[in-house]
């Protein structure tokens, strides 16, 4: 059975030659690499707002990203057929924002009063809040409320290799405000004030090619707060991979997988900078570089 697969590849091989003529693969289409097992990471450059005020002051954050095919079914034939393709974004920072908020209070005792230690000091302790009502009851209500939906998805890159979309929906947040009263003096503290954050999306495209399928993508967020609006660029790149930004910045001294290198976890063809504070818990990460752009590749 080998030996007949080995020459069949080996006449054709010679029959290409001969010829002349070049053989091509069909296209695989437009992949997306999701964010069941590792998520995507983002870098935000700022475009236009104030970058002094809360909305101009993002810089990136993991991102969750799937594609969804929609098929229709032939009532008669019960066949399906392939009707259309989306594109999924769930940020973070939105996504966060339905998780228990977690904080150090003082501790009570059963009649209402501060526990306090042998020292006389108030005891403390973690509580956490729901910021969002009902949202630890409802997964399916995280996943939507905090999810930017296109309308669509091209089956197809374009001759740059990037898969377009359009009709980002706009995902929002609105989470009520934590706050603890101080037992000595009665006054009610704000911990976190009442929030309303907004994603919308445009011009996302997502990089697919053979040597980088669905591992990249690019676009334009539009992020409000409760103070302000921005608009940023957005690049990102699967999966997401922390760094170390000294590394990153001194080459000969360093490790190669520090720096979003070989062994890194990375393409090793890609063009990706060290970024801090966009990782997980504030670590730096990798991303494709802002000088380059999506693609973002050393040889192209």
């Amino acid at each position: 059975m080998s030996k007949r697969i080995v020459t069949a590849v080996a006449l054709i091989g010679a029959a290409g030659i001969i010829s002349g003529c070049a053989l091509e693969q069909p296209s695989a289409g437009c992949i997306v690499q999701d964010s069941t097992d590792y998520p995507w990471q983002a870098v935000y450059v700022l475009k236009s707002g104030d970058a002094t005020k809360s909305c101009g002051q993002l810089k990136g954050e993991a991102l969750g990203v799937w594609k969804y095919v929609q098929f229709t079914k032939d009532e008669q034939t019960q066949q399906l057929t392939k009707v259309g393709s989306k594109l999924a974004l769930r940020p973070q920072g939105l996504a966060d924002r339905f998780l228990p908020y977690v904080y150090e209070d003082e501790a009570l005792n059963a009649d209402g009063s501060v526990k306090v230690d042998e020292d006389g000091n108030p005891v403390m302790e973690e509580k956490e809040v729901d910021r969002v009502e009902g949202a630890r009851a409802d997964d399916y209500k995280i996943a939507k409320a905090s999810t930017a939906l296109s309308e669509t998805l091209a089956d197809e890159p374009d001759d740059k290799g990037l898969c377009a979309t359009t009709g980002f929906n706009s995902a929002s947040v609105t989470s009520k405000a934590v706050t603890r009263t101080v037992e000595e003096s009665g006054e009610t503290i704000t911990v976190v004030p009442e929030e309303t954050l907004s994603y919308t999306f445009t011009d996302v495209k997502v990089y697919s090619d053979p040597s980088a399928p669905g591992t990249q993508l690019t676009g334009t967020l539009k992020y409000a707060d409760p103070e302000c609006e921005a608009e940023y660029q957005v690049l990102a790149l699967w999966p997401q991979v922390e760094c170390d930004v000294e590394a990153f910045n001194n080459p000969t001294e360093a490790n190669a997988a520090d720096r979003c290198d070989v062994g890194s976890g990375l393409n090793p063809d890609f063009d990706a900078v060290c970024v801090d504070g966009i990782g997980p818990g504030g670590a730096a990460a990798c991303v494709p570089n802002p000088a380059t752009g999506v693609p973002a590749f050393k040889n192209k």
